[in-house]
């Protein structure tokens, strides 16, 4: 109990069973007790969250950077968190370049959306946690609204906070009906 309280947020089994002195098969019955008793959550195949260490335990976020790699937190997740969307979404929204897939932790539900190799770009890391600009987040969500046959409504975003300069830059990378969408709401700078 000392190690998880005094350990990090997140372990893969094998962590867990070289911790113990286990082999991996052993430390996978010992791992479900501390599930049972609540001490770790499974949040994805072989990956478990430590309830009990002193600074809380790990945030969905930070579950998110490592269950399904490669990814950032995006779309609503981002629009909402930078004030660009007033909605608050009820899940976290990633973008990925592997297959779509949702996850239901007990720490919340993640849903990771593919995008192809060359617009998996325009984050940072922030704690350890990649995220992606507010600018990048707004056209990963209209490319992937477009791409899934909705029309996103944009009217109702407040664009002030956004880096026009950036978000056309950028929107140069996606298909042309991307910027169409965009160019209703704000105009490009020449």
């Amino acid at each position: 109990m000392n190690v998880l309280h005094r350990g990090k947020g997140l372990y893969r089994l094998g962590e867990l069973a070289r911790l113990a002195g286990h082999t991996e098969s052993s430390a996978r019955r010992s791992v479900d007790r501390l599930v049972r008793r609540r001490w770790l959550a499974r949040v994805g195949k072989g990956w478990y969250a430590n309830l009990l260490r002193r600074e809380g335990p790990p945030t969905v976020e930070e579950v998110a950077a490592v269950i399904y790699p490669p990814a950032y937190i995006s779309l609503s997740s981002i629009l909402f968190a930078e004030g660009v969307v007033d909605q608050a979404p009820q899940l976290l929204t990633c973008v990925t370049t592997n297959n779509t897939k949702r996850f239901a932790t007990e720490l919340g539900e993640i849903r990771y959306h593919q995008v192809k190799q060359a617009l998996f770009f325009g984050y940072t890391l922030e704690q350890g946690v990649p995220r992606a600009r507010a600018e990048k987040a707004a056209l990963d969500f209209v490319y992937l609204e477009l791409r899934s046959g909705r029309s996103p409504r944009l009217d109702e975003w407040s664009w002030e906070g956004l880096d026009t300069d950036l978000l056309w830059n950028w929107a140069a990378r996606y298909p042309s009906t991307v910027a169409a969408l965009f160019r209703e709401h704000i105009e490009p700078r020449e």
